[in-house]
């Protein structure tokens, strides 16, 4: 308890040393002012002017520091795209990784016997973005739902942020010695963008940039840099031309093509290693209800049944609701808390025929 009190002093002094100095620095000149303006020859009306005048500067120090302060100690929501300095604080907060890299618990390497193992790939979407508590995130509600029907299983989740369809490949190849039964595969609309030619890195990198006076304010001030990115119309912008960078992907043959055979061979491989398959699609919930992509989805819906998989697609449960009953935050545009639970209801659909030939843990 002491131990822990200390660290979170000694880290509140770290962080906010600057707006102490400015405060006890105010304090002080706040005093001696005050003793110099009463000392003075003038007036009793201009004393009292003076003195206003002064204590309002010391005031607006002090709420200014103190609303610095909730920012970088108080305020808890997630950025979707990154840029905030508050997204750097939600993340210290809430994501950890293990000893792979990946937001769980560390993998036991050996699979113990009558243990039914589901790995998870996918990107930020399965890592959980937005989510604080991982017991919020699909997989985890999963496993659990699978325990309590009786099923010995472990669920990894194998979720990075930003990687597409590319990268969750060749991630999986690094990670499959740990000899998975059932891939899970989150596929999201922006999945197509090709490794080191993604049009939407380019679009986050370029609307990142700001001018090295906004950069070193936003660096000592949470507060101006927050108020910098949501009252600049830059950052909706960015939303805008990421949902066009992902979707004119797909009305690119070539680009299509190569996608649409690089699922192809991964899903023949997985059925070559005998990997029973589940992929769920996920939709831009920030663009519902009036959604602009049906068309994408039912695409890639047909890509996966012409290649043996029958793919979970969620927007055939969310048409009709609203953006903002879906979404992490106002800011962050991930799945909230609701669309994970729904996905993982769906998934248990579709996995509970998968098990049905499996033992049961007569233990649960």
């Amino acid at each position: 308890m002491l131990f822990n009190f200390w660290a979170h002093f000694s880290y509140f002094i770290k962080d906010f040393y600057g707006y102490l100095i400015a405060l006890t620095v105010a304090s002080l000149l706040l005093l001696f002012l005050t003793y110099k303006i009463f000392e003075s020859e003038r007036s009793l009306k201009r004393k009292k002017v003076y003195i206003s005048l002064v204590f309002s500067a010391f005031m607006l120090i002090v709420c200014f520091s103190a609303v610095e302060g909730y920012f970088r100690f108080v305020y808890d929501q997630s950025d979707g795209l990154g840029f905030l300095q508050v997204n750097k604080k939600w993340h210290e907060r809430h994501v950890v990784f293990n000893s792979n890299f990946y937001r769980d618990r560390d993998f036991g390497q050996t699979k113990k016997e009558g243990v039914i193992r589901i790995g998870a790939i996918g990107d930020s979407l399965t890592l959980g973005g937005g989510i604080k508590d991982v017991n919020n995130r699909y997989t985890n509600i999963l496993e659990k739902k699978l325990k309590e029907a009786g099923y010995n299983v472990e669920v990894f989740n194998l979720g990075k942020s930003g990687e597409d369809t590319q990268e969750e490949i060749a991630d999986y190849q690094k990670i499959k010695y740990l000899n998975f039964d059932i891939i899970v595969w989150e596929y999201f609309l922006n999945d197509i963008q090709p490794l080191n030619a993604s049009t939407g890195t380019t679009v986050i990198n370029n609307e990142a940039v700001v001018s090295p006076v906004i950069k070193f304010i936003s660096q000592k001030s949470y507060l101006l840099d927050y108020l910098y990115w949501r009252l600049s119309a830059r950052y909706q912008k960015t939303f805008a031309e990421l949902k066009n960078a992902d979707l004119n992907r797909y009305k690119e043959p070539d680009t299509l093509a190569n996608h649409e055979k690089q699922i192809a061979d991964f899903l023949k491989q997985l059925k070559e290693d005998n990997k029973k398959v589940v992929i769920i699609i996920f939709p831009f919930v920030h663009l519902l209800p009036d959604y602009p992509a049906s068309d994408v989805h039912e695409e890639m819906s047909r890509v996966f049944r012409e290649n043996g998989v029958e793919a979970i697609d969620l927007l055939d449960y969310l048409k009709g609701k609203q953006a903002k009953d879906l979404v992490a935050s106002r800011f962050d545009f991930h799945p909230n808390e609701y669309v994970h639970s729904l996905a993982a209801d769906r998934l248990l659909e579709k996995m509970l025929p998968l098990l049905q030939a499996q033992p049961k843990n007569s233990g649960q």
